[in-house]
């Protein structure tokens, strides 16, 4: 297999999702209205299931400095329409506030027989996640990189972790957020497919069943994208910051071209049953970066923080000497810093209120 350009330039960008608050820090529904007098102002601004949630998307990018200004000032944007109307953008996979009521649902067709086909289901999986594109040259190389990918989704899971409250109390968890998205018949870790073809006649026959309404419902924390010459990795929490989100995202696209160069050397990873990609992945959910995991790099058990280390010299060789200087950058943030769910917890140790947790989460929008 050869690709057509080096792994060092693939294109990368991301999508994001935030939910729009009050002052009080709950639950705004006014995604449909800021959308519908904001989107010609920001690019990629779109509606989503439910009212108080938007998503924006990203340009198409090539480094992480890049990235991370695209970032930052979409962010800026978002920030300045919601304060327009009084409103905050909060970062964190899930709300931490206690409501009243389930979040509306967004007014239209799609959304609408989305509710009423899921029922309660839809009505509970309002949370905001970031899905990271990276560029690949056929979809028949695109199942392959998502069988390469599997086995390091607890590691990018626990990395990217910030959703540790909800419904205003400590869920137990760094990242709540996957727990709740599993509830979705076809939401999880993509399945190991042999082809192309598979992939295709497995997406049919989700879809032909009900398990997912239409193509665009196929959750898998790893997929092709039907619009774009992309895999979409969709594991992650919406980051605290655009910072986090930009050093995620190169990691992302530093693994895309760990598995483009190991499939054309013929080393395939060794298949990890789904059942127990599930538990790891529950593993890191709870646990964040204190949890332990196996990888393609190291077949024992270890600390994910370890295994994070051997993630980042995995991914080295295929990025450029600038994106790996952003990598060891922003992982020493995280490392001095904490990760999301790590800092909202410091927060709330602090002050004992989640209401200053909810106000530092509205103040880190372009970090």
């Amino acid at each position: 297999m050869s690709t057509a350009a080096s792994v060092e330039r693939l294109s990368v960008g991301v999508e994001e999702e935030f939910f729009l608050v009050d002052q009080s820090g709950h639950l705004a529904a006014a995604g449909p209205d800021v959308v519908t007098q904001s989107g010609p102002d920001i690019d990629g601004l779109q509606r989503e299931l439910a009212q108080c949630q938007i998503e924006t998307a990203t340009a198409v990018c090539y480094s992480g400095i890049e990235l991370h200004g695209e970032l930052r000032r979409m962010r800026r944007r978002l920030a300045r329409a919601a304060a327009d109307r009084g409103l905050r953008v909060l970062l964190s996979g899930t709300a931490l506030l206690g409501e009243t009521a389930p979040p509306a649902i967004t007014p239209s067709a799609r959304y609408e027989e989305m509710a009423q086909r899921f029922g309660s289901i839809a009505e509970t999986v309002t949370t905001c996640g970031c899905h990271v594109h990276v560029g690949i040259p056929s979809r028949e190389i695109g199942v392959r990189v998502s069988n390469q990918l599997r086995s390091w989704l607890p590691v990018l899971l626990a990395l990217a972790a910030n959703s540790p409250f909800h419904n205003g109390h400590d869920t137990a968890y760094h990242s709540w957020r996957h727990v709740i998205w599993a509830r979705w018949p076809s939401a999880g870790p993509p399945p190991h497919f042999d082809s192309a073809d598979e992939y295709e006649s497995t997406v049919g026959a989700m879809v032909e069943t009900g398990a997912a309404m239409d193509r665009g419902m196929i959750y898998w924390h790893v997929r092709l994208s039907d619009k774009q010459p992309t895999i979409e990795v969709r594991i992650a929490d919406v980051a605290m910051t655009a910072a986090h989100a930009a050093l995620y995202a190169i990691i992302v696209k530093g693994l895309v071209g760990w598995a483009l160069r190991s499939l054309e050397r013929g080393e395939a990873v060794p298949w990890l049953r789904a059942e127990l990609l599930r538990a790891q992945l529950w593993r890191a959910a709870r646990d964040g970066l204190d949890g332990v995991c196996t990888t393609p790099a190291a077949a024992q058990p270890l600390p994910i923080r370890t295994q994070l280390e051997l993630l980042a010299e995995c991914v080295a060789p295929c990025l450029s000497v600038n994106d790996r200087a952003f990598i060891d950058d922003g992982l020493g943030a995280v490392t001095r810093d904490g990760t999301g769910a790590e800092r909202q917890r410091a927060e709330f140790a602090d002050s004992g209120t989640l209401t200053t947790v909810v106000d530092l989460l509205t103040r880190t929008v372009i970090a």
